[in-house]
């Protein structure tokens, strides 16, 4: 039997039958190498790990008691994994391109610097997902982002706008979400491990950054895509996210002046407040649904950074 040279890595809680639709098509997937797909539970109450189990017996489920968030879980599964690769799949990322996995695997093979490539996430309605790659949380993306500025004038904000997501060339990017993410062995192994201080919100922030630091690159792929769920397009957008980039924020800027709350929270509120207004005007104006909820979640957000408080993990 050839050596297992990619190993993908799924963490599931009460995973439905999203994980059904995402090992088919997994499987369907045209990679060229041989693999193995490691799937660690969350302790879901759904049957999740039984039913996988029943229905993908080439699926090597770990079953655990309790819920130890995405990065332990992954960090679980990493010490089963035997690949040379390791891709990271959320149960709701499809990948409905056949070909999507071997041209990320293709990409790492042809770039020995690279220690992370992930692709363009999208809706099911084909929209690009805005926060599927980014840049380090710092002051000045901080701002870039609240001002909606991301792409213009050559600036760099939080997450990569959808003018930045497109075309055939490759990005540096400082960090992947953590939906679909192929990570290098030895990359992991660089930065200690998929252990991180975050546990449901920002880890994949956190390890891109501590690729970076490492000294190796972090590539975007804008001309593959994934399909991942993440609620749907028209879903209610969580403000937790909120809660892993600040966090993510307080630990990168640890001991500097800027590492205050205020600079994080208030450039945010500001820039999520204004959204608002001017999400509200425009759904009145143009009388289109989906305006209204953007003014909704921008409100929600800026509702949410007003009980926030940094502490240091």
């Amino acid at each position: 039997m050839s050596a297992v040279s990619l190993s993908v890595l799924i963490v599931t809680y009460n995973a439905g039958r999203d994980i059904e639709t995402c090992l088919d098509l997994l499987a369907a997937s045209r990679v060229r190498r041989p693999y193995e797909v490691i799937l660690v539970d969350n302790a879901s109450t759904d049957g999740t790990p039984e039913r996988v189990a029943r229905a993908f017996p080439w699926v090597r489920v770990i079953a655990e008691p309790t819920n130890h968030g995405f990065a332990g879980g992954n960090a679980r599964a990493l010490e089963h994994a035997r690949g040379t690769a390791i891709l990271l799949l959320n149960p709701d990322a499809f990948l409905h391109d056949p070909d999507a996995l071997a041209g990320l695997l293709d990409h790492l093979d042809a770039h020995p610097d690279v220690g992370a490539v992930g692709p363009r996430l999208t809706f099911p309605d084909g929209t690009h997902q805005v926060g599927d790659a980014g840049y380090e949380p710092r002051p000045l993306s901080i701002l870039v982002h609240a001002a909606g500025l991301s792409g213009r004038l050559g600036l760099r904000g939080l997450y990569l706008a959808s003018r930045q997501a497109r075309g055939a060339r490759a990005l540096d990017v400082d960090w992947i979400c953590g939906a679909c993410l192929l990570l290098r062995r030895s990359a992991i192994a660089a930065i200690g491990g998929l252990e991180s201080p975050m546990f449901l919100y920002g880890e994949d922030v956190d390890w891109g950054c501590r690729l970076r630091d490492a000294g190796l690159r972090v590539a975007y792929r804008p001309d593959i895509a994934v399909t991942h769920l993440q609620g749907g397009s028209g879903s209610a957008r969580s403000a937790r996210w909120l809660d892993g980039l600040a966090a993510i924020y307080s630990l990168r800027n640890a001991g500097r002046l800027l590492s205050s709350p205020a600079f994080f929270s208030g450039p945010l509120r500001l820039g999520f407040t204004l959204r608002a207004v001017a999400y509200g005007v425009a759904a009145r104006l143009r009388r289109q649904p989906d305006l209204a909820r953007k003014a909704e979640d921008m409100r929600r957000f800026s509702g949410h950074l007003r009980s926030l408080r940094l502490r240091p993990r």
